[in-house]
């Protein structure tokens, strides 16, 4: 079985073609004749409820019994000028899935339509999530172990948030640690965030939609038993 290699993930958010993505495999000699190539499109739930799409290049090479695969930027369409004809036409990010390309990056869409010059309209998250919550999200989820669900793809971009599924994050209601149990958690696993706040952790966690458990009220000294 042919194992991966994801080439030049730092460069995801630059590349906005297929001709972008064929460079790349190009550039590391892992392209040839006798590969395949196909694109795949997963589908990644944004916090808006948006849809949108996840794009990747896949390029088996046998010789190498590698496959080498090339994101794209995050988008809901893409533009692309059909074979017989020189006027850019919009599409819907998904009817890539599946489509196969060529060395000079033309492409056949599984329909059998013929495209070239294809390039992708990147989408934009709709809040603006810092780094510093993108981290708090993603040690919460590596603690719960959650991130075969939470993640639509590996951990092989520059930064987790890429691949991450928001619609996945309600149901982890119920299962989310203490506040203090995920403030000691984050400080093990990055000790420069040992003075991060627990009410820090509490607001990321609701921008997201991930509720945590609620810690039960003291009843008063003068009604304790």
């Amino acid at each position: 079985m042919p194992r991966s290699e994801w080439l030049e993930p730092e460069g995801r958010n630059h590349r906005r073609s297929i001709a972008d993505a064929i460079d790349v495999l190009h550039k590391h000699a892992a392209f040839d004749g006798g590969c395949t190539v196909e694109i795949r499109i997963r589908r990644l739930q944004l916090l808006s409820r948006d849809v949108v799409g996840l794009v990747a290049v896949f390029a088996e090479n046998t010789t190498a019994e590698t496959t080498f695969v090339v994101t794209l930027r995050t988008c809901k369409k893409f533009r692309a000028e059909r074979h017989d004809s020189r006027e850019m036409e919009e599409f819907d990010i998904f009817r890539l899935d599946g489509a196969t390309v060529d060395g000079s990056g033309n492409v056949e869409l599984v329909d059998g339509t013929q495209l070239c010059a294809v390039d992708v309209i990147p989408a934009l998250l709709p809040y603006h999530v810092t780094d510093l919550e993108w981290r708090i999200l993603h040690y919460t989820i590596a603690m719960m172990k959650a991130e075969r669900e939470c993640y639509t793809y590996p951990i092989r971009f520059a930064r987790p948030c890429d691949a991450l599924d928001c619609s996945t994050l309600p149901s982890l209601e119920g299962r989310v640690s203490l506040l203090k149990q995920i403030q000691a958690y984050i400080a093990a696993q990055e000790p420069g965030l040992e003075g991060l706040s627990l009410q820090k952790i509490a607001d990321t966690l609701h921008k997201f939609g991930v509720r945590i458990p609620r810690r039960r009220l003291r009843a008063p000294s003068d009604q304790r038993p």
